[in-house]
């Protein structure tokens, strides 16, 4: 016992905390408003489903995309300006959607995922540099980083969900308000922070540039991993976006919704996938610093394939659950624990691939190139996110169980290869230069 206890007694350092209470605010508002577009634009302005999910796709993939500028803005200036920047842009973006005019859908999405796209590099590469001199903890700490920061997108579903049924206008005022309110954490906790490894470029030439050299084979053998893995990841947030998209107009339609007599909201149910993140992460965190110390602990490439194999498994449990609705129908009353399990499946497939390739990408990639590499990684979730929005479209075309069985096979398949090469892309880590 005193051994185990040794194990599971290294502290995180607190500005990993901190930072996450910045990413909060920004996950509140920036997915509160995100998983609660379709619904938006299906119920406020009528619009048919393959018109709301591609603009579903369409503006989750700028928002993932958008992360290259942002991370080469902030190699270049610095890590701390963008998540002002990105605050000011999404606070502004949601207040405009306040409006509830047509005209300014665009807009007012353009300048939230415009707000994301500076925001998210530049906080994950100061959260990679306080991770530098304790590379053990590195992939546990992003762990439970990721599921702290989800738990705003829970709150931002549970409240705005909520405030759906009451009125639009109020959604996306409680959004901003709530973003806005970031500004408080940034000035006392990023400004201060001092200690961190991180230079600033401010837009030097590469001549006078002191980082800037040729890059080294290993250095060049990690880039091309993370290429890899950025790639193959594609396919995973493809059908990770169904759960704001297809899954929430099965939700919507097919499924019993009623608990005593109330009628649980929509995104209600879809809470419950941040509710497993949340719930598993801190377990997942022991369990890789427990696996490292035993020398057990599985490659980054090997957790990918076995979170692309939880996502197979979730899409199946939604192909089960509707297996029995006819082709064509408009509504059913399936029960509701497909759902909550396809979700849990879900969070356990994420956990297994969003933070441990961010702890990848930011570990791996060479220092003056860490914000740009780190975009790249969001622009390829960008990439799924896009793919994803155009293919839920089908839905309302296709059998429902056939739908469900592209995302089964585009699970399976990648997870397949990534196990038979990632003796190979563990080889190309060069960890022994860690």
């Amino acid at each position: 016992m005193k051994q185990q206890d040794k194990i599971f007694s290294h502290k995180h350092p607190k500005e990993m905390y901190l930072l996450a209470l910045i990413e909060m605010f920004q996950r509140f508002a920036f997915w509160g408003i995100s998983n609660l577009l379709v619904l938006f634009l299906v119920k406020h302005f009528l619009y048919d489903t393959p018109r709301a999910t591609h603009i579903f796709g369409a503006y989750t993939g700028a928002a993932f995309i958008l992360p290259i500028l942002g991370g080469y803005i902030a190699d270049k200036w610095n890590y701390r300006s963008p998540i002002l920047i990105g605050i000011l842009s999404t606070t502004i973006g949601c207040f405009l959607m306040a409006t509830l005019t047509e005209v300014m859908i665009l807009p007012s999405l353009g300048l939230i995922a415009f707000g994301g796209g500076l925001f998210t590099p530049a906080i994950y590469s100061l959260l990679g540099s306080i991770y530098v001199k304790k590379p053990h903890i590195r992939e546990g700490g992003f762990s439970i980083y990721y599921s702290t920061v989800n738990i705003g997108i829970f709150i931002g579903m549970l409240v705005l969900g909520y405030l759906q049924t009451v009125d639009w206008r109020l959604v996306f005022i409680v959004a901003g308000c709530v973003q806005l309110l970031g500004i408080i954490p940034y000035f006392t906790v990023i400004v201060p922070l001092k200690n961190l490894d991180v230079p600033s470029h401010y837009f030097i030439s590469k001549k006078d540039d002191p980082h800037h050299f040729p890059l080294k084979k290993h250095e060049w053998d990690r880039i091309v991993v993370i290429l890899i893995m950025t790639l193959i990841s594609i396919v995973f947030w493809m059908a990770y976006n169904q759960m704001g998209s297809s899954m929430t107009l099965f939700t919507l339609k097919y499924v019993d919704r009623h608990v005593a007599g109330f009628l649980v909201p929509t995104p209600w149910f879809t809470s419950f996938q941040t509710f497993f993140l949340i719930l598993f992460a801190f377990p997942l965190a022991h369990l890789y610093l427990f696996l490292k110390r035993i020398k057990s602990s599985a490659s980054p490439p090997m957790k990918t394939a076995l979170s692309l194999f939880f996502m197979g498994l979730c899409f199946l449990v939604m192909q089960r659950a509707a297996a029995h609705i006819p082709h064509g129908a408009q509504t059913a009353l399936e029960p509701p624990y497909y759902l909550i399990f396809a979700f849990a499946l879900m969070a356990l497939a994420e956990l297994f691939l969003a933070p441990i390739g961010l702890s990848l990408v930011t570990n791996l990639s060479p220092h003056r190139y860490r914000g740009l590499l780190t975009g790249v990684w969001f622009a390829c979730i960008g990439i799924g996110f896009y793919m994803g929005g155009y293919l839920a479209g089908f839905i309302a075309k296709l059998n429902l169980s056939t739908f469900f069985d592209i995302f089964v096979i585009t699970s399976f398949i990648p997870a397949f290869f990534l196990v038979l090469f990632s003796k190979k892309l563990d080889n190309m880590r060069h960890i022994n230069y860690l």
